[in-house]
């Protein structure tokens, strides 16, 4: 798609197929939900495969209970802390931050829409909380409509607000809780719910809650089309924003999935919502997919030409991140995340 592309990558299809990539720096990370005993377990490098069609740029990053091991490619090369576009990565940020304020009472998942955006939507009144974090609210999504995204992502005026109507003035694809189908415009309602109940901007609900406490110095939600670091066309933030306009390195990606799914920043029992899955293995802003090792969760993403991919081990004690730029096929997730062998460090 055009601003906050359509997954790239199908839900829960694995990482991104890897070009040969040769040398792998080995680094010690600080995050929240690594084991660091001297028993810790290390991931081997990602083997080498070949796409058909290989991205222009590629970062590989797998941590293993605190230890990292890192390959890149592309010319120039990216280094392993360069930041990039995460796109609809950014919804798990954005469904922490409102099951945060669950557990705050200060909302609850069978609220209805209506209740917080009175007037906006038809039938807001028939939707939930939790049907919109799930993507069974009915609501069109609203990067399916190519030339209104095309002006809008051209205007300097555009705000979340104008992108939730536009999108409410569509026919619904079905009605609430019906149908599963990915939608970018409910993560649009539920940034504005966020603002309305604190009375803060996305932004800052963001910073306080989540970039600040687990130390995400290099994640930020875009608020500008450009970005001095980054060598894109760039995006108008209005568009993606609480859907896909989270702008982070690998490393912060695995700082955040390993306090999320470790219970550092959410309780037990809000996580275990977030982990109700429906027939697609979709969450409530997380993906499961079972591979031969286990249950992993993470979130595909995809804006102009990045595509992002996340997955982590139930307890986030293994996280990989997929940063490419370009086209890239699919291979078996469990390549980075099912080691064949472990060994253990005394």
């Amino acid at each position: 798609m055009a601003v906050v592309a359509r997954m790239r990558f199908a839900a829960g299809v694995g990482t991104l197929a890897l070009i040969t990539l040769l040398g792998a720096s080995t680094v010690t990370l600080a995050g929240c939900g690594g084991d660091k005993s001297s028993a810790a377990r290390h991931a081997p490098a990602p083997r080498p495969q070949l796409a058909s069609s290989a991205p222009t740029s590629m970062i590989v990053y797998v941590s293993d209970h605190g230890r990292a091991y890192v390959r890149t490619s592309g010319t120039p090369r990216p280094s392993a802390t360069q930041r990039f576009r995460i796109g609809d990565v950014t919804k798990t940020f954005t469904a922490t931050i409102i099951l945060q304020l669950t557990a705050e009472g200060m909302l609850g998942l069978d609220d209805t829409l209506y209740r917080y955006l009175p007037g906006v939507i038809p039938g807001g009144k028939h939707i939930t909380i939790r049907e919109l974090l799930g993507h069974r609210s009915g609501l069109p999504n609203y990067t399916d409509y190519v030339d209104w995204l095309a002006r809008a992502g051209r205007s300097t005026s555009t705000r979340p607000i104008d992108v939730l109507r536009f999108a409410a003035s569509q026919p619904p694809y079905a009605p609430p809780g019906i149908e599963w189908e990915y939608s970018n415009t409910n993560y649009i309602a539920l940034g504005l719910i966020i603002e309305r109940i604190t009375r803060q901007s996305f932004a800052q609900q963001l910073e306080q809650r989540i970039l600040r406490p687990l130390g995400l110095r290099n994640t930020q939600l875009a608020t500008t089309r450009t970005l001095v670091d980054l060598r894109d066309q760039g995006v108008n933030p209005n568009l993606a924003w609480a859907a896909g306009g989270i702008v982070s390195t690998a490393p912060d990606l695995v700082r955040f999935f390993s306090a999320l799914l470790s219970g550092h920043i959410l309780s037990r029992r809000s996580l275990a919502q977030m982990e109700q899955t429906v027939t697609s293995g979709d969450g409530l802003g997380l993906f499961a997919t079972r591979l031969r090792c286990g249950l992993v969760w993470g979130h595909p993403g995809g804006i102009l030409d990045y595509g992002t991919l996340v997955e982590a081990s139930q307890d986030g004690s293994r996280v990989a991140v997929i940063s490419a730029r370009g086209s890239a096929q699919p291979p078996d997730a469990s390549t980075l995340l099912c080691p064949k062998h472990t060994t253990r460090t005394r």
